[in-house]
């Protein structure tokens, strides 16, 4: 029996609803474009994959930050710390749930050399470094197993510090 062929064209369709509104964010344009390159497209694909790319060029969209917090506000938590790279499919983000879990997040692109996963791994450190002090959260100095949520902020926080000091420990 014969597989079914996998079509993007409800991706894309998708795409462009939320393109035209300006909420198709950075990291959805590029995961379409990813899935658009790497198979054979049928004209359907095609011509909607050359819709999309007219709104995306008419059209101001949505940075992936904005998405995020208006994910997270959707459902009643709160983005504590993101950072979304433009120049790369990386990022690392630190969420609060409704009822008051935190969450971290964190990709580091394994298309680019370990020089700039490095590069992006200190840079946000520097940064979660610097919303550690204003939270007035310390750094744990021991080490946070990783965990699907935490209780507290400190913890959390200390968990993706933690990570980001061994960037190509991070798959993604």
């Amino acid at each position: 029996m014969r597989e079914p062929r996998y079509s993007i064209l409800s991706d894309i369709n998708d795409g462009i609803d939320r393109a035209k509104q300006g909420k198709l964010a950075l990291y959805w344009q590029r995961n379409i474009e990813h899935e658009y390159r790497c198979k054979k497209v049928t004209p359907a694909e095609q011509q909607a994959y050359t819709d999309l790319q007219d709104i995306l060029a008419a059209v101001p969209q949505w940075s992936d930050e904005e998405e995020l917090r208006s994910g997270m506000e959707g459902i009643g938590g709160r983005v504590w710390f993101c950072y979304f790279w433009e120049e790369h499919d990386s990022m690392v983000q630190l969420t609060e749930d409704c009822s008051g879990k935190f969450t971290v997040a964190y990709v580091l692109d394994s298309d680019v050399t370990p020089e700039v996963r490095k590069a992006a791994a200190l840079h946000a450190q520097q940064q979660l470094a610097e919303c550690m002090q204003e939270w007035d959260v310390p750094l744990m100095k021991s080490a946070i197993p990783e965990k699907d949520k935490y209780e507290y902020l400190d913890e959390a926080a200390s968990h993706l510090m933690q990570v980001l000091t061994d960037p190509e420990s991070i798959t993604g």
